[in-house]
């Protein structure tokens, strides 16, 4: 994927630039409150993302400033140019209108590593599916311990989608088997199979209902 960069001691209205060029290729007109987004999100870029940010996570930057400004049409539109964001577009409005945890959580969501999803007979704003099928992991990642220590900085950072439910809700865990490493024990064996996996993350949701007084844990669902 598309990655963007400029040297932030060069241009300062660089990242205005591409913006714009963004906001053509999406066919948006330009104007005052496109101006005026533009230098916003470049700013955003400069201060948070100096080194390069990818394509994706401009037009989801763009996206959340649209709902900020109250032109949910144009974020809508934003959306539906992105896979999968176009499957789930009303509750990524609500999501980028509301989510206050919305930087950290930014390139997890522009890539669709964490992102809504539904299943009948519960609560929309209580389901999430984690991908870890759109994970890139490296090389050093793929240890055992680091894999771990991975998987828990990501859910560290969904806690807050389940603090105002007091842990009630559903969370889908999609393409754990590919997270799958030999160890290096005898025989092959492994500590991250899929249901390896599942019981460290129920563990560590667990630690989590404690520490947050949540009346219970997110349901975890293995999507396969």
């Amino acid at each position: 994927m598309r990655s963007v960069a400029f040297e932030t001691s060069g241009k300062q209205d660089a990242w205005a630039e591409h913006l714009q060029e963004v906001f053509r290729s999406l066919e948006i007109p330009g104007g005052t409150v496109v101006d005026n987004l533009s230098a916003s999100i470049a700013m955003y870029c400069r201060q948070f993302h100096p080194h390069g940010v990818q394509s994706s996570d401009l037009k989801l930057l763009m996206a959340r400033a649209f709902c900020a400004v109250g032109d949910r049409m144009a974020a809508e539109h934003v959306l539906e140019s992105m896979s999968p964001h176009r499957h789930h577009v009303s509750r990524w409005l609500e999501i980028l209108s509301e989510l206050h945890h919305f930087p950290q959580l930014l390139p997890y969501f522009s890539l669709g590593i964490i992102r809504p999803a539904d299943w009948a007979g519960a609560q929309l704003d209580r389901m999430w599916v984690l991908d870890f099928g759109r994970l890139a992991l490296g090389d050093a990642e793929r240890h055992e311990i680091m894999l771990y220590r991975s998987i828990r900085m990501i859910i560290e950072k969904m806690f807050v989608f389940w603090d105002a439910t007091e842990g009630e809700g559903i969370l889908g865990l999609k393409a754990l088997a590919s997270l799958n490493v030999e160890g290096d024990v005898p025989g092959g064996k492994t500590l991250t199979t899929v249901d390896d996996l599942l019981e460290y993350v129920s563990e560590v949701f667990r630690q989590q209902s404690a520490e947050r007084k949540w009346n219970t844990v997110p349901t975890l669902l293995n999507l396969g």
